[in-house]
């Protein structure tokens, strides 16, 4: 039986972060030699995602962990277009509203300066991130688009993707890994309100038993996004073709700071023979591990793998250099 954590007690935070509020919880000691991790989720995933991994790491007394709410998720903002249906269960009738575009803070340089705001905020000038999933777009974006700004970049099973000449559009993620195939649907007009019409199914399906929540932990979800809707969450795949052009001068830029690439090995839409297919070759300090036990959502299936892969990186990233990384000063 998996450990059961209360919501509320975690220290919950906001700050404004783009003109948007961000809610993002910050554990673990914040003295001058303390190191902060920022943990950023994916699809359609919290905050509360990174649960095992914020009171692990915190615990160690080394680290502050911060976990935010993504744009579009949670506590955190959800800006719309004008021509998008509301949040939440008032626009299930409004799907002619609800289209292909989507608004632009949810671009991933957008989002990337969001994260270096929240930095700003929390007076830490480098940070160690990691992300999940979709997180780990967000994570390489911080990582190239503001290096200065990052300490170390872990991607956990969704290895990080360099900046192309050519727009990668739906259809090419799709060709390149069949499982990807959603992505048409998450795009098209009408999916937000119809996933907020059946909210609870999508929920009970994806935060499951098996993939490692209890019933409170799923409750606690399905309030979320009950509240929120999906509209913000499709917003991220909508915005992979349409954030390309401001992002056209990282092409062939070297990522330089050190990266480590997780791989689920048993992924069933990323798993290890799909992320070992992604090129490293832009990377000036890249090391890959690999979990062999658990899915994609490892984080909660598989916690204490996670947990020690984590632990294990950082101390050999830091243990001998800890006087001159400790919060980037």
């Amino acid at each position: 039986m998996p450990i059961q954590f209360d919501p509320s007690t975690f220290n919950h935070q906001t700050a404004i972060c783009g003109g948007y509020k961000y809610h993002y919880i910050d554990e673990g000691p914040k003295k001058a030699n303390t190191i902060t991790i920022v943990l950023i989720h994916g699809f359609p995933d919290l905050w509360y995602g990174w649960r095992y991994q914020i009171k692990h790491l915190a615990s160690l007394g080394k680290y502050r962990v911060i976990a935010p709410d993504m744009l579009g998720y949670g506590g955190t903002d959800k800006p719309r277009i004008d021509n998008e249906p509301g949040d939440g269960d008032d626009d299930k009738d409004n799907s002619s509203k609800d289209g292909d575009q989507c608004h632009p803070a949810y671009y991933t340089k957008s989002l990337a300066s969001h994260v270096v705001e929240l930095l700003d905020h929390l007076h830490v000038q480098k940070a160690v991130l990691v992300g999940h999933d979709w997180g780990t777009g967000i994570v390489s974006r911080v990582g190239w688009h503001f290096p200065e700004r990052v300490l170390a970049a872990i991607a956990i099973g969704n290895p990080f993707r360099p900046v192309t000449e050519h727009v990668v559009t739906i259809a090419d993620y799709v060709k390149e890994n069949p499982a990807f195939q959603y992505f048409e649907y998450f795009v098209s007009p009408g999916a937000a309100s119809a996933m907020n019409a059946r909210v609870e199914d999508f929920v009970n399906e994806l935060f499951s038993n098996e993939s490692g929540n209890s019933d409170k932990d799923r409750a606690y979800y399905l309030q979320n996004h009950k509240e929120g809707g999906f509209q913000g969450p499709l917003s991220y795949y909508k915005s992979i073709e349409q954030c390309h052009q401001g992002e056209l001068y990282l092409v062939g830029k070297r990522f330089t700071v050190p990266t480590l690439l997780l791989i689920v090995n048993n992924d069933p839409l990323l798993n290890g023979e799909y992320c070992r297919q992604v090129s490293t070759d832009y990377f000036d300090n890249i090391e890959m591990d690999e979990i062999k036990t658990g899915g994609h959502w490892i984080l909660t299936q598989n916690p204490d793998v996670v947990n020690k892969k984590l632990e294990d990186y950082l101390r050999r990233l830091f243990d001998s250099s800890t006087a001159s990384t400790s919060n980037g000063n």
